[in-house]
C-alpha cells in the first residue's frame, strides 16, 4: 500500500472517482493511448473499461482489436490471443487526485489482465475478448473490475479518502494486515490513507469511539437521576407517614360545645313570687299551665296568654303565630318539674268525662 490519498467524491453513486492522468503502451511499440486527463470511476460491478472514444480507437490500433457488431465485444481468437501473450505487452494506468501533477499511483496490467473469455449466451460459442467499452459521456468513464485484477482499493468513508496500490506479486511475501480504526479513536495514527493502530493497543481490541462513551455516560447519569427521584419521595412519604401518627387529633369545637339547646338561659328577672326558676319546655308542661280560653288570662306558671303555647306545644309570640319551641336545660335539682303534675293530670280526666 502507498500513501497516495485520493478524496471520496460528493456523489454516492460515483464517489471513487479519480483523475486518470495518462494511458501508455508498451510492447512490440509504445503508444500512448490517453494524453489529456480525465475522471473516471472505479467500479467493482462492472467488468469493462468505459473510455472515450478516442482512447479506444488507440486501444485498437495497439492491440490490432476488431469490434464485432454482432456481440459489440471485442473478440479476439485463439491465434491473436496467443501472439498478444507472447509480445509481452502491457498498459500502464497512471492516476492522481489532481488532474496534473502532484502524487501519483502507478498502475501496470499485463495482457493477460485483459485476456477475458466470453460465454453463451454473450457468444454463440466461448471466445477470448478485450473488456474495452466505448463511453457516451464522461458519467460513464469506468475502470472496472478488469483494472482491478492489478491493483488494490481500500476505502476510509469515516474520514472520506480511500487509496488504490499496485497488487504485489511476490510468493512467500508476509502477510501485513493493517486496521483501518475509526476516525474518533484516539488511539489510531494515520498518515493520508494509511492507517495503523499504536503500539499500546493490545491486538484484536476495540476501542469505544467518543460518541459510544457519550451516550454510555448520559444512560448512567439518567439511571443515577431516577434513582435519587424514587429515594427522594420514598424518604418524604414515609416521614409524611410518620409526622401524621405523631400528631394527636384536635378536638371538634362543635362536639365539645355541644348542641344550642343545651346552653343554659340567662337568668329571669326577680320577682316577688320567689326564687327564680329555670324553665323546661314540654307540651304537657305548656298546656298544663295554659287556660283554656287562652284569651290574654295568665297561665298557671305566671306567664300572660300573649307569650302562651299552642296547643301542639309551640310557642306563640302573642299573635298566635308558631315560632321554634324553646329548650331549656334543668338543673339535676328540679328534675321532677319536667313531668305533668298529677293533679293536673287528674283534672284533666274528670273532665273528659263528665
Amino acid at each position: 500500500m502507498n500513501s497516495v490519498s485520493f478524496t471520496i467524491a460528493g456523489d454516492i453513486t460515483r464517489d471513487l472517482v479519480v483523475y486518470l492522468q495518462s494511458i501508455s503502451y508498451s510492447g512490440s511499440s509504445s503508444a500512448t493511448l490517453l494524453s489529456e486527463p480525465i475522471l473516471i470511476f472505479i467500479d467493482s460491478t462492472d467488468p469493462n473499461l468505459w473510455l472515450p472514444d478516442s482512447v479506444c480507437d488507440a486501444f485498437e490500433k495497439a492491440f490490432g482489436l476488431v469490434l464485432d457488431s454482432e456481440t459489440g465485444l471485442y473478440l479476439v481468437n485463439d491465434t491473436h490471443n496467443t501472439e498478444l501473450l507472447n509480445s509481452d505487452a502491457q498498459v500502464t494506468f497512471r492516476l492522481s487526485d489532481v488532474s496534473s501533477g502532484g502524487d501519483a499511483v502507478t498502475i501496470v496490467l499485463p495482457y493477460n489482465a485483459f485476456s477475458l473469455t466470453a460465454q453463451p449466451p454473450l457468444v454463440n460459442s466461448s471466445s477470448y475478448y478485450f473488456p474495452l467499452k466505448r463511453a457516451a459521456n464522461s458519467t460513464q468513464y469506468t475502470l472496472g473490475r478488469t483494472f482491478l485484477q492489478e491493483a488494490y482499493l481500500s476505502v476510509d468513508y469515516d474520514r472520506g479518502v480511500f487509496n488504490v496500490s499496485a497488487c504485489a506479486w511476490n510468493e512467500g511475501a508476509e502477510q501485513n494486515i493493517v486496521t483501518i480504526t475509526p476516525k474518533d479513536s484516539d488511539s489510531s495514527t494515520c498518515s493520508g490513507s494509511s492507517c495503523s493502530s499504536s503500539a499500546g493497543s493490545s491486538e484484536g481490541s476495540s476501542p469505544l469511539t467518543r460518541g459510544a462513551v457519550a451516550g454510555i455516560s448520559i444512560a448512567a447519569l439518567v439511571g443515577v437521576v431516577i434513582l435519587a427521584a424514587v429515594l427522594f419521595f420514598f424518604i418524604r412519604r414515609q416521614r409524611q407517614k410518620a409526622a401524621y401518627k405523631a400528631t394527636p387529633p384536635e378536638p371538634d369545637v362543635s362536639v365539645l360545645s355541644g348542641p344550642v339547646h343545651n346552653a343554659v338561659p340567662p337568668n329571669p328577672p326577680h320577682t316577688d313570687q320567689g326564687p327564680p326558676q329555670a324553665r323546661f319546655w314540654s307540651p304537657d308542661a305548656v298546656l298544663g299551665g295554659v287556660s283554656e280560653s287562652n284569651n290574654g288570662e295568665s297561665s298557671g306558671d305566671g306567664f300572660n296568654s300573649e307569650n302562651s303555647a299552642s296547643k301542639h306545644g309551640m310557642e306563640l309570640d302573642g299573635q298566635d303565630i308558631q315560632t321554634k319551641p324553646v329548650y331549656h336545660e334543668l338543673p339535676g335539682s328540679e328534675v321532677w318539674r319536667t313531668g305533668p303534675d298529677p293533679a293536673s293530670v287528674v283534672r284533666r280526666v274528670r273532665t273528659l268525662y263528665t
